[in-house]
């Protein structure tokens, strides 16, 4: 069965476009950080795991996904930064 979704009016294609922009953006900058500081940001924000979560599962301490993650997304500013500094 399929089920129809209805809108009082259509969405914007232009935000559309833009979010796919940045989605592609973030992920390729998610592809340059070192392994462990992407799986971090991955876990922690992207599957939504805990500090305890990510830690068990990554076999490291919470400090440590603290760290890493602070890092990461440090990194990630500071790149996007620069980007948009470009684009403007």
């Amino acid at each position: 069965m399929i089920k129809e979704i209805s809108f009082a009016r259509p969405p914007e294609t232009a935000a559309a476009a833009a979010d796919l922009d940045l989605r592609e953006v973030m992920l390729n900058e998610l592809r340059r950080l070192p392994a462990r500081m992407r799986a971090v940001l991955v876990l922690r924000y992207w599957e939504d795991l805990s500090e305890a979560e990510t830690a068990a599962m990554l076999g490291c301490s919470a400090g440590t996904v603290k760290s890493q993650a602070a890092r990461g997304l440090g990194r990630i500013r500071e790149r996007m930064a620069r980007l948009e500094g470009v684009s403007a």
